[in-house]
């Protein structure tokens, strides 16, 4: 049962299309998951009670995800490395592509997100690293039983989960928290709205790693 007394993570655990409406109002439910959802909306001042009631009302056609905390902590780790891992460098180039092309076309515009592809670019350095480390090392342990002996890797993905959390909040803020302005062209409009989603998508993954497969891993 959800209540205003419920953890951010913990709801996104029970419920995972709660994700899209956390999300919408910029809740933090990956490394912010800790929070209560009345701790949450009072710092970003917001009703405690009529996001409980979107909570509960949001569809949530049956998932993957809804049933992590009783599958296998292999199926887990096999649907992180191919739900998101593998796609990631693709999109990586894809969007780094489109930011050089924006701050290309529009440099003379004050509303360009100047240094944009860069930021990108460091992201892309940081977090490719990132999940070799789970890929090689950290995965495997977990897949033979040893995840009570992971404290330490599991102690270094964390850390860098909150660094990519910062990334993201960098991202909003070179580019005005991702909304295009009036001149946009069409590449902008489009760099954005991918920028968004793979937000989304990160703090997903993020949460289904520091919130249920580390916990259940450590246990």
């Amino acid at each position: 049962m959800l209540t205003p007394n419920t953890a951010l993570a913990a709801i996104v655990t029970q419920s995972p299309h709660a994700a899209r409406v956390l999300h919408r109002h910029r809740l933090d439910f990956c490394c912010g998951g800790g929070k209560t959802l009345a701790e949450a909306c009072a710092e970003a001042g917001l009703d405690t009670q009529a996001l409980l009631l979107e909570v509960l009302q949001a569809p949530g056609p049956a998932s993957p995800e809804s049933s992590w905390e009783d599958r296998p902590l292999t199926e887990l780790a096999d649907y992180l490395v191919e739900r998101y891992h593998k796609p990631l460098a693709a999109e990586f180039e894809r969007l780094i592509a489109l930011a050089r092309k924006v701050e290309n076309v529009h440099k003379d515009k004050p509303t360009a997100p100047r240094g944009f592809a860069s930021v990108l670019v460091r992201l892309r350095d940081e977090v490719e690293p990132h999940m070799e480390k789970e890929e090689q090392v950290l995965f495997p342990m977990i897949r033979a039983g040893q995840g009570q002996f992971a404290q330490m890797p599991i102690h270094v993905m964390v850390q860098d989960h909150r660094e990519v959390a910062e990334a993201l909040r960098e991202i909003r803020r070179i580019t005005g928290d991702l909304v295009p302005p009036a001149e946009a062209c069409t590449s902008w409009i489009n760099l954005y709205k991918g920028l968004e989603q793979l937000e989304v998508e990160f703090m997903e993954h993020i949460h289904l790693e520091n919130h249920v497969l580390f916990p259940r891993a450590l246990a």
